[in-house]
């Protein structure tokens, strides 16, 4: 199994502070199925700067340590880019790291709606041969609000959607989770990750989350989204999980 949203890279961000606490986290995953994690720590917020370097030399420092340790869990890098009006100096800058150096890019939208500067990001990034994913979009009051304006980034923009494990066992209450359900339902969901922090309250949810996405859609559909993830790291397309 693919975690492709997962906070495991230590004292970079408010996942792990210690090295210590990413191997609890990598027992943990592996306890829960997981073979291989995207690492995604946050980039661009106000607290959080995560450039792409940076990243990579942590992912590798981990990965020699889960090594030395005997853990079998693979770590990937990647990153959860807070979408702001900088994207188009982040990315001349090289400061972007994309899932598993695929051409998909981990976005996350301000929680209270989609940001003016959205549709610029989008046709941009299109330019550039890179497809924005859409973090946890369940959680974005915009889209809680009007969940059917995902199906034109979708359709026309090529834009995909990762919905969190946590969202849907309803860590983050039922409006949350009922919107999660309701991306699912349409098959407008492509990807599932954890969006795991810490062995606490943001646990990986991994049996919890999959088993609510194979009750409401069946388990061909959780196949595809497992498949996605493989796609993913390969290098492929991610296709729509819809049609």
């Amino acid at each position: 199994m693919i975690d492709t949203h997962c906070h495991i890279l230590p004292g970079v961000d408010d996942g792990p502070s210690s090295m210590e606490g990413a191997i609890r986290m990598a027992k943990a995953a592996v306890g829960e199925g997981i073979q291989t994690v995207i690492a995604t720590p946050h980039h661009a917020t106000k607290r959080y700067a995560n450039a792409a370097g940076k990243i990579r030399r942590r992912v590798a420092a981990l990965n020699l340590r889960l090594k030395k340790s005997g853990i079998p869990l693979n770590v990937l890098p990647g990153q959860e880019f807070r979408l702001t009006d900088s994207f188009r100096a982040e990315h001349r800058a090289g400061r972007l790291q994309t899932l598993a150096g695929s051409r998909y890019l981990l976005v996350e939208l301000p929680a209270r709606g989609v940001p003016g500067c959205f549709n610029d990001f989008v046709s941009y990034m299109k330019k550039h041969g890179i497809h924005p994913v859409i973090a946890h979009p369940e959680r974005n009051l915009g889209i809680i609000r009007n969940p059917d304006q995902v199906r034109r980034w979708i359709e026309e923009d090529g834009v995909r959607l990762q919905a969190t494990t946590q969202s849907l066992a309803g860590l983050f209450g039922k409006e949350v989770q009922q919107t999660a359900f309701y991306l699912c339902g349409k098959r407008w969901i492509h990807l599932i990750g954890s969006d795991a922090h810490n062995l606490q309250r943001r646990n990986f949810f991994t049996k919890e989350g999959h088993e609510a996405i194979e009750r409401l859609c069946g388990s061909s559909y959780l196949d595809t989204l497992r498949q996605h993830a493989v796609q993913l790291i390969l290098g492929g397309n991610i296709g729509n999980a819809h049609i």
